[in-house]
């Protein structure tokens, strides 16, 4: 008896690991992986469109200058290379904030951006001692405040760009008006 028992589960066991349904994926062919697949790369035609406004950009690079700057401002004396990053930030954005501004605007914004510049450098140089740190804030501050009075976007709303996309093509130009007096007359030269 133990004899039969012992034979049928070793062929219910052998009937599993053999079965036909095993068969069919030890044959099926397995997709290769190409070795490089190329990237995709659509052009579009036409003029470039921007997603956004130049107004939803000045405000963005004011907002990011704003948080970059009030950074700066609180981390004197702190990491030094926190700083440097927070000084390299407040100073890209304000750059940034510049491009979308009518050159007259833009031209109000430069000393204090040449100021900025002065003191990022000597951020990142280290050139600074710890006693230095107060006056370094005050002048940071001080920069803080000009921008805030100054160039905030309800203020300089009416002084950002249009938009307009210059692609170094010629825009089309309208047809011109016929010089001639007489609506009646014909617009080509009679030739006699």
């Amino acid at each position: 008896m133990k004899r039969i028992l012992l034979g049928m589960i070793l062929t219910v066991f052998v009937i599993n690991t053999a079965s036909c349904a095993s068969v069919q994926k030890k044959f099926t062919r397995k997709k290769k992986e190409p070795a490089h697949m190329a990237a995709i790369v659509y052009f579009e035609e036409g003029p470039y469109q921007k997603k956004y406004s130049n107004a939803y950009y000045y405000k963005m690079h004011y907002t990011m200058w704003k948080s970059w700057q009030d950074d700066l401002i609180n981390g004197i004396g702190g990491n030094r290379k926190k700083t440097a990053r927070n000084a390299e930030e407040s100073l890209n954005h304000l750059i940034e904030m510049s491009h979308y501004l009518m050159p007259e605007k833009e031209k109000e914004l430069e000393p204090i951006l040449q100021d900025l510049m002065r003191l990022v450098k000597k951020i990142d140089l280290g050139a600074y001692s710890n006693s230095e740190n107060p006056d370094l804030r005050v002048e940071l501050q001080k920069i803080k405040r000009l921008i805030d009075n100054d160039f905030y976007f309800d203020k300089v709303s009416n002084q950002i760009l249009p938009e307009s996309v210059n692609l170094g093509i010629p825009a089309p130009q309208a047809p011109k008006a016929d010089p001639s007096p007489n609506p009646g007359a014909s617009a080509s030269p009679s030739t006699t």
